[in-house]
């Protein structure tokens, strides 16, 4: 069995991350893959147990489609070359590209959908040309089921076009090297603090915002409390124009872009989900795989990972009061915290681990084939 995986860019982002868990996890099962790059102006800091091609899509693009022909060719070229016998997408810009590319070919197409469909897509003549790109697939796995049943409303799909593998995490990846006491003197945390972690990039889907204004609450609340977030990105300036509002830098940490999640997550307390728009977030499975709550919105598929009250506690999304609430009563009681950590780890590693998950993606590929 030869794949060819399709990534969109060579960053430490969820879909990038889970290619290469993927990729280790099929690799131990015998199976032959590459990873095509869309883009890697800056390199890969994503290590992949895979020969890995940079495409050069970021170049001169069709005007209107916002396409790279250099990523395309270079694509093609990569199909005949290595000659695959499933390609997968992993996501909707890889998927674009993999359509042009096998375009004149019979090529099986696997199309991993991460994340929820954005309102400018949801109606009218986008929601009909994405229609179109979808069926091009062979199949769409969805991340999660609450994602499987909005892409089957939302583009009327086939049922049987559409199936769920759950998001899934190496373990492996999350054994800490500093330790909590060791992450947290790095950090210039102090060893008695309570930690709320945010944890993603610093975009208009993961909601800094809301992050920044319920950790407000819990810092007004919980004079030990500290916000530390990981991640980076174009809110940035905003992110801290709103903590220096509220007036809690000093126990406010942006810590940017981290290659050292398992020494965050272990860092911290709690973790701190209020993303708008989402799919089955590899965040909430990590935390739990570390043993940390989370306390979050039951938006998408999160709500299949974290089960409320028992490994973390949600509230409705946009619920900023309530989500706060979950902050406060995670932090406020130890032994509560504790049952949760205990919860959420034994289901994170029994149900997402990814050597669990890769087993699926490969009957799927294989029921290709012998179709």
């Amino acid at each position: 069995m030869r794949v060819l995986h399709v990534v969109a860019t060579g960053q430490r982002r969820g879909a990038e991350i889970f290619t290469a868990d993927l990729v280790g996890a099929l690799d131990d099962a015998g199976v032959t893959q590459q990873v095509a790059v869309l883009r890697a102006p800056d390199g890969l800091a994503v290590p992949f147990r895979a020969p890995a091609t940079v495409l050069g899509a970021d170049a001169a693009g069709v005007p209107g489609v916002r396409m790279g022909l250099p990523g395309v060719a270079g694509l093609r070229r990569l199909l005949r070359e290595f000659a695959p016998d499933v390609v997968q997408a992993h996501g909707g810009e890889a998927l674009k590209y993999v359509v042009a590319g096998a375009a004149g070919g019979r090529r099986r197409v696997v199309y991993r959908r991460i994340g929820s469909t954005p309102a400018s897509i949801a109606s009218g003549p986008r929601r009909v040309v994405y229609g179109r790109l979808m069926r091009r697939a062979t199949r769409i796995v969805a991340v999660a089921e609450a994602v499987r049943q909005e892409t089957l409303e939302v583009f009327r799909l086939p049922a049987r076009h559409v199936v769920t593998i759950p998001n899934g995490v190496d373990a492996a990846r999350l054994a800490p090297t500093r330790g909590r006491a060791g992450m947290r003197r790095h950090l210039g945390i102090p060893a008695d603090a309570e930690v709320i972690l945010s944890l993603g990039a610093l975009t208009w889907e993961k909601d800094p915002l809301a992050h920044v204004e319920v950790a407000a609450r819990a810092l007004a609340e919980r004079p030990r409390a500290w916000h530390l977030l990981a991640g980076d990105g174009p809110l940035r300036g905003q992110v801290e124009a709103a903590v220096a509002r509220h007036g809690t830098g000093d126990r406010v940490l942006l810590a940017g872009v981290r290659g050292d999640v398992a020494d965050v997550l272990a860092a911290s307390d709690v973790v701190l989900f209020a993303s708008c728009s989402e799919g089955m977030p590899a965040t909430v499975i990590e935390a739990g795989m570390a043993g940390l709550p989370v306390a979050g919105y039951a938006v998408a598929g999160v709500a299949e990972v974290v089960e409320s009250g028992v490994t973390g506690l949600l509230a409705q999304p946009g619920d900023l009061a309530g989500l706060g609430d979950h902050v406060i009563a995670v932090l406020a009681d130890a032994d509560r915290r504790e049952r949760l950590s205990e919860a959420a780890r034994d289901r994170c590693r029994e149900r997402f681990e990814i050597h669990a998950v890769a087993p699926r993606y490969l009957e799927l590929y294989q029921g290709l084939g012998a179709a």
